[in-house]
C-alpha cells in the first residue's frame, strides 16, 4: 500500500530526473540530431507549468492558515476532521500578543497544518493594546499565509450578520489578496438535528443545508466581501475514549473513530488543494488523500509536457521538429512510471511509445509518423522540415501522456489504454 514515504521517494526520483536532464536526454533510445538536445533542454526547464510543479515538489511544505471565528466554532475539531484523526495542537507562540497564537498541528512528528488562531468574533478586550485588524495585518505580514478560513456556526443564524460585518471588516482594513474560504460549521446540528450520519440526511435537512449556504453567500454579497467560497461541512466524530482533550499525547495518537458524522469535508479538502501555494497543496494531497495525490501530480505533469510540446511547431529550428518532440513524450512516459514506482529503462519506454494506441509513436495527432514505425522513431531523417502543429503536438503528447497514467498507475490492460487515448485525444480536438 502505498503511504507518505513511497511518494516522497517517487517525487524525489522525478525531481532528480529533472536535474540531471542531460543525462536523461543522453540516455533516451533514439539518436538526436546536432541542437536537439539544447532545444528539448531549453523547452522543457523554459516552461512555466514544469518548473513550477518541480518547484513545488522540491519545497513542499505544511499549509499555513489563518482561522478566524468565534470560540467554540470547532477550528481544532475541523483539522481532526480534515485528517481523520485525532491531530495533536503543539508549539503554541504569541504573535505579538497574547491574542493570536501558532499551532503546529502534528502528527507522528509530522506537521501537518501551520494554524494562526485569532482572537474569537466579538470577543476583543478593552485592556487589549491592539485592535483585532492590527492582529490580523501582524499575522499575516510574519506568516505569510496560504489562506483565511472564516468559520461561522450554521445554527447561529442572527450571528452570521456579525461575522460576516467582522470578516468584511479586517478584510478592507488589511487588504489582502489571500484566499478567503467561508465554512459554516456545524450542520448535523440543523433540522432535523437527530440525524447525524451524512448519508442518512433527509431531503428536509438537505434543503435547510442549502439555504444556510444560500443566506451566507447573500450575506458576503451585500456586504461586499469578495473572493469568498462557502462550504457547509459537519466535522462530528465521536472518538473511542471520552474526553479526548484530557488525554495525554501517546493516548490520542492511539485513537480511533467510533463513529463518523463528518460531511462535505472532500469539498473543503478540494479548495484547499486548488488554491493553495502549489508547494503546500502537495503536502496537503500526501498527508490526506495519497492516492488522489498520485493522480492528480500525473495529471499537472501531463497537461504540462503538453503544453511545452506545442512550442515545438511554433519555435523555428534548423532541424525536424519530430526529433525534439519525440523525446519530450519519452520523457514524459518515464516521469509518470517513475511516479507509479515503476522501474523503466530507456527501451520499454521506446516500446511503451511504439505501442501506445497501437498506432505507433505519435498516435492520433501524427499518423504520418506512426506509419514510419521505428524508422521515425529512430530519426534517421533530420531535417525533413516541419511536421506538427501546435494542435497536433498538444493532442498527441496528452494523449500519450493519459495512456502512461493508464498504464502504469492505474495497471490498466494495452487494450483498455488503447481506448482511453482515443478518448484523450477527442477530448483534446474538441477543445
Amino acid at each position: 500500500m502505498l503511504n507518505k514515504e513511497l511518494l516522497e521517494n517517487r517525487l524525489n526520483r522525478i525531481v532528480n530526473l529533472y536535474d540531471n536532464l542531460d543525462s536523461l536526454i543522453d540516455k533516451l533510445p533514439v539518436k538526436l540530431p546536432n541542437g536537439a538536445k539544447n532545444q528539448i533542454k531549453k523547452i522543457i526547464f523554459g516552461n512555466k507549468e514544469i518548473s513550477e510543479i518541480i518547484s513545488g515538489l522540491k519545497e513542499r511544505r505544511p499549509p499555513r492558515l489563518i482561522m478566524v471565528g468565534r470560540t467554540g466554532v470547532g477550528k481544532s475539531s475541523l483539522i481532526n476532521a480534515i485528517f481523520g484523526k485525532y491531530i495533536a495542537k503543539t508549539s503554541p507562540v504569541e504573535i505579538g500578543t497574547n491574542q493570536l497564537k501558532r499551532y503546529n498541528y502534528e502528527s507522528d512528528g509530522d506537521i501537518l497544518f501551520e494554524v494562526i488562531d485569532t482572537r474569537g468574533i466579538a470577543e476583543s478586550s478593552t485592556e487589549s493594546l491592539t485592535t483585532a485588524e492590527d492582529d490580523l495585518k501582524k499575522a499575516i505580514e510574519d506568516f505569510d499565509p496560504d489562506a483565511i478560513l472564516f468559520l461561522s456556526n450554521a445554527t447561529e443564524r442572527a450571528r452570521m450578520d456579525e461575522d460576516v460585518t467582522y470578516i468584511k471588516s479586517l478584510y478592507e482594513e488589511v487588504g489582502t489578496q489571500i484566499p478567503l474560504l467561508t465554512v459554516l460549521t456545524h450542520v448535523d446540528n440543523l433540522e432535523p438535528s437527530r440525524i447525524k450520519e451524512s448519508n442518512q440526511y433527509t431531503d428536509s435537512k438537505k434543503k435547510n443545508i442549502s439555504d444556510k449556504k444560500l443566506q451566507m453567500e447573500n450575506l458576503l454579497k451585500e456586504f461586499e466581501v469578495a473572493c469568498s467560497t462557502v462550504i457547509l461541512v459537519s466535522t462530528y466524530i465521536e472518538w473511542n475514549k471520552e474526553n479526548p482533550h484530557l488525554l495525554s499525547l501517546e493516548e490520542q495518537k492511539n485513537l480511533i473513530i467510533d463513529f463518523d458524522g463528518r460531511y462535505n469535508i472532500d469539498e473543503l479538502v478540494d479548495f484547499l488543494e486548488n488554491n493553495l501555494d502549489f508547494r503546500a497543496s502537495i503536502h496537503l494531497m500526501m498527508t490526506t488523500r495519497i492516492d488522489k495525490a498520485v493522480r492528480k501530480i500525473s495529471n499537472l505533469i501531463i497537461k504540462a509536457f503538453a503544453v511545452a510540446s506545442t512550442t515545438v511547431a511554433i519555435t523555428p529550428i534548423p532541424f525536424s521538429d519530430i526529433a525534439v518532440l519525440v523525446p519530450l513524450q519519452l520523457i514524459l512516459i518515464i516521469f509518470i512510471a517513475y511516479l507509479s514506482g515503476a522501474d523503466i529503462d530507456k527501451e520499454s519506454a521506446k516500446e511503451f511509445l511504439l505501442s501506445a494506441g497501437g498506432v505507433g509513436a505519435l498516435g492520433y495527432g501524427l499518423r504520418t509518423l506512426a506509419q514510419q514505425g521505428g524508422k521515425a522513431l529512430n530519426l534517421l531523417t533530420p531535417g525533413a522540415g516541419s511536421a506538427v502543429s501546435s494542435a497536433l503536438a498538444f493532442s498527441g503528447t496528452f494523449s500519450i501522456g493519459k495512456a502512461a497514467q493508464a498504464y502504469y498507475i492505474d495497471k490498466k490492460s494495452k487494450g483498455e489504454v488503447e481506448d482511453i487515448m482515443k478518448n484523450a485525444n477527442e477530448e483534446t480536438e474538441g477543445k
